[in-house]
């Protein structure tokens, strides 16, 4: 059998998902976030049955029964398209996410998650991605199971294992400039060298459209 983590506060997804869904209300009414109450309401779903090849996974190393996912919106925004649901922070930055929890015996397992949030110009990234893959991931064989994307879909980065209430604190609170900067940091020449040299590789056929 496959390692999975524990959620202790948790019994089952839905109870998970409330949570959830109240964190974000609470934001919302603290103006941290823009998305309203009732768009929250109604774009954080619970999946009665993983997606296809989510569960295909599963089925595979014995974990698919019990298995769910809690989304932002119905799928996952792999384009960066800002006109799939999310929700907007009062800066600017907009973030989603995905869960995969099983009901276990007396606690919910924590199998999965994704949660990225992509940032305003002149933040430093354009997206930073919190990852845990599914158990038995090809990632798992390099102790990268649970990592970090700073920007690039490309570089992995090992992270800790965070709950996914922490997670989401961290994407409301926690990613943003210390209130003792009044402005953004000036960028270095290197900064700015190496933004204009990636521009110029991409070509207008590689790159891709840009999200809305």
């Amino acid at each position: 059998m496959a390692e999975v983590i524990l959620i202790g506060e948790h019994t089952d997804a839905i109870t998970l998902r409330r949570s959830l869904r109240t964190m974000l209300i609470q934001a919302s009414n603290a103006r941290k976030i823009r998305t309203s109450p009732a768009d929250i309401n109604k774009h954080v779903l619970l999946l009665d049955e993983p997606p296809r090849h989510v569960r295909k996974h599963l089925e595979k190393e014995g974990l698919h029964q019990g298995a769910s996912c809690i989304v932002l919106g119905s799928e996952k925004n792999q384009c960066r398209d800002r006109a799939l649901p999310h929700i907007e922070r009062s800066d600017g930055a907009w973030f989603d996410f995905t869960i995969t929890v099983r009901k276990g015996k007396g606690a919910l397992e924590l199998l999965a998650y994704d949660f990225e949030l992509r940032l305003p110009p002149g933040m430093g990234a354009p997206f930073l991605r919190f990852d845990l893959n599914l158990p038995a991931h090809r990632n798992e064989e390099r102790e990268l199971r649970c990592h970090l994307h700073p920007g690039s879909d490309d570089i992995l980065v090992p992270a800790p294992l965070m709950r996914p209430a922490e997670l989401l604190a961290l994407l409301i609170d926690g990613v943003r400039p210390t209130a003792e900067r009044k402005a953004a940091r000036a960028p270095t020449l290197f900064e700015v060298s190496w933004f204009k040299d990636t521009l110029g590789l991409l070509s207008p056929s590689e790159a891709a459209p840009p999200a809305r």
